[in-house]
């Protein structure tokens, strides 16, 4: 088959997920191909490969690649790091391992705090000073910055972070220190101004810093990449997906790849603002589980809940991301006894290399794919993506030591398992709403994920959610996620004003212009962005005097400029009510850093829209004993969901079966098919 096709590619710890668009008729075709922990990049390539086995489409046809990974992620969590130093101002080397003064454990005597991302021999020193105003105070030692490049030479790093004191306000000397390492040695260097003009010492130096670290990393696994595409012909524009929820090109990505931290889970919620949009939901709960985790974010009127920091590993992000909530928590996720005999699940886990144990490639740890299996809500007789077939005696071995530990029979210690991950991933709901005040009830529960679906009428149920909503194809959502992103870029620039200074609406107006400017300037160096429509978005982060937080807070700059800075502050109020529940409008303001975020339009080809059928009957189940919450095995109707046609609708206790996910109803819910082919489930209220 030719023609022009749209991909996207999105690689999870146990399945790489493709989603293939033809240009011409909007048809979609959904894949999925086994990750490998140890080569990433084969993921992505297997993909492209089973595509063509699948619909005939060969390189040259791809005309876009739209990316999401969890390399990133996955080498911070694990702290899998090229060696880096770090070049300061003087006096400053230990702001790394100082920190800021919070517990993450506050009662616990024994809390161990991970070590500093460098060690200290390769955090350096350079006189020089910078005032917090900017002012040069001392200028930049040359002596001393050259004896740092020797000491970094004889260390042997492969990346260099430099952050020096105030840079935000003057990146002068910062640039100076850049420019002579990078000339020195050839590192792959990153300096704080290039990456995060904002105050803030502690989170805008491990940012850097985390930056400079992952930048040997992305910068193999990306030239792999487009390596392997020019070798196979293929003529496709190739952008990877960032926490913020836009899509960066390779080059970009190259020089920060710590804005790809959240790559792979930003997708699905990206994918859910456009569900919202559909069926006309402003507020969604987005549940993802996959086989190593499940991410909670939420979406607020239409919109996904951003944050301007984000922590990962411990270490904290200085930068525009969607608000992900995650634990370790997903289908390959280890059931075991802890110290005190208790149960409990994870974050251990099988990983896709050997994976549960039914899945016979030499795993003996029971999952909680193996728990499923053995209550019968998955079954050998429906095998997984790329027709992974379901081992149940694997699964009933795997589990017997367990069973035989809580002194239980093995379907027992089983539902067990099932109870007690379904009660880690509502308290990362709680938690994902807590903070901004959200009420479950105000939301609907949208499930995906390979693992997503079997779990969410439970979980819906403990949170007091009424409807739940599984897409049509949910284990590949993240990926067609991938495929109505547009290109986004960040800037910021930290400026501490007062609300009420006269010349406020000036000030404001000429920082954003800088950084429109500075957009401008890297859009046009872009061969891939600079004939592509952009627009741009102001905002600006707010705080009481006094505060230590800030509300970002958006900006109509065309207000600004005449001299209107009133809505700014009457947002900033109405804004921090409903973010904490109080506001103080005759207290003083401060106004610190302006950020831009640029949109830039990647032109993609509109997605097939299924259309609404009469009210039909299913087609008819099958049925097997499934266990059921509260009521244990019982016969259950089994559907395949290609069989369901809009409009078909019944009760549970149900099983709907597909290739890359299985959707679980309980007793207690009631199954529709919408007019865009969701399974939208209804929770009774009693239940």
């Amino acid at each position: 088959m030719s023609g022009a096709w749209y991909v996207g590619v999105d690689i999870g710890g146990t399945f790489t997920d493709v989603v293939a668009v033809d240009a011409t008729s909007g048809k979609l075709h959904h894949l999925k191909v086994p990750s490998s922990r140890s080569d990433p990049a084969s993921g992505f390539l297997s993909g492209l490969e089973a595509l063509t086995e699948e619909v005939g489409a060969g390189s040259k046809d791809v005309r876009l690649l739209l990316h999401g990974t969890t390399l990133a992620t996955n080498a911070i969590i694990e702290r899998r790091l090229a060696p880096t130093a770090l070049v300061t101002t003087e006096g400053f080397r230990d702001v790394l391992e100082i920190g800021r003064h919070w517990r993450s454990e506050l009662y616990d005597p024994f809390i161990e705090q991970l070590p500093a991302l460098i060690p200290r021999e390769l955090r350096l020193e350079v006189r020089e000073r910078v005032g917090a105003d900017g002012a040069v105070l001392e200028p930049v030692d040359l002596g001393s910055a050259e004896a740092a490049a020797k000491a970094l030479e004889e260390a042997g790093v492969e990346s260099v972070a430099v952050v020096l004191l105030h840079s935000y306000r003057n990146p002068a000397h910062e640039q100076q220190i850049a420019a002579l390492l990078r000339a020195r040695n050839g590192w792959l260097v990153c300096a704080s101004s290039e990456l995060s003009r904002e105050l803030r010492e502690y989170e805008r130096t491990a940012t850097t810093v985390l930056n400079a670290a992952l930048m040997p990393l992305i910068e193999t696994y990306l030239t792999r990449l487009e390596t392997a595409l020019v070798e196979a012909g293929c003529p496709a524009s190739l952008f990877v997906t960032q926490s913020n929820g836009g899509a960066l090109t390779p080059a970009a990505a190259r020089s920060r790849p710590v804005t790809l931290a959240l790559s792979g889970p930003v997708a699905g919620v990206v994918a859910c603002t456009q569900l919202a949009r559909a069926t006309n939901r402003a507020n969604l709960i987005c549940f993802d589980m996959g086989g190593t985790s499940a991410d909670v974010s939420v979406i607020g009127g239409f919109a996904a809940r951003m944050s301007t920091e984000l922590t990962i590993g411990e270490i904290p992000i200085r930068l525009p991301a969607i608000d992900v909530h995650s634990i370790g928590a997903g289908g390959g996720s280890i059931a075991a006894l802890d110290e005190g005999g208790a149960l409990s699940v994870g974050p251990e886990r099988a990983g896709s290399e050997p994976g549960p144990a039914c899945y016979g490639r030499g795993g003996t740890a029971p999952t909680v794919t193996d728990c499923q299996l053995l209550l019968g809500r998955l079954t050998a007789d429906f095998p997984l993506a790329s027709s992974l077939a379901l081992d149940v005696e694997l699964a009933r071995t795997a589990l017997e030591p367990l069973a035989e530990g809580l002194g239980s029979g093995v379907e027992n210690a089983a539902a067990g398992a099932i109870e007690v991950v379904n009660a880690a991933m509502e308290r990362a709901v709680r938690v994902a709403l807590r903070a901004r005040g959200d009420d479950p009830r105000d939301h609907a529960l949208v499930a995906f994920g390979g693992a997503g679906p079997l779990h969410a009428a439970e979980l819906a149920r403990r949170l007091s959610i009424s409807t739940v909503i599984v897409p049509p194809h949910p284990g590949t959502l993240s990926a067609l996620g991938l495929l109505t992103a547009d290109v986004r870029l960040d800037y910021a620039a930290s400026e501490l004003h007062r609300g009420d200074e006269p010349a406020l609406p000036a000030t404001l107006a000429n920082a954003f212009d800088a950084l429109g400017e500075q957009a401008r300037c890297e859009i046009e160096a872009d061969r891939e962005l600079r004939a592509r429509r952009y627009s741009f978005a102001h905002t600006c982060d707010v705080r009481y005097v006094g505060q230590a937080y800030e509300v970002n807070v958006p900006v109509d700059l065309e207000q600004v400029r005449t001299s209107d800075t009133a809505a700014i502050l009457d947002d900033f109020h109405a804004l921090h009510e409903r973010a904490y529940g109080f506001s103080s409008p005759a207290d003083e303001c401060d106004l610190g850093t302006m950020r831009l975020a640029v949109s830039i339009v990647i032109d993609k080809p509109s997605l097939e829209q299924r259309v609404a059928g009469g009210d039909r009957e299913a087609a008819p189940p099958t049925t097997r004993s499934v266990f059921m919450p509260g009521s244990g095995f019982e016969p259950t109707a089994i559907y395949e969901r290609a069989t369901l046609e809009d409009g078909s609708s019944f009760s549970g206790p149900a099983v709907v079966h597909q290739v890359d996910s299985t959707t679980l109803i309980p007793p207690f819910a009631s199954l529709v098919v919408d007019e865009h082919a969701n399974l939208v489930l209804t929770i009774e209220d009693d239940a």
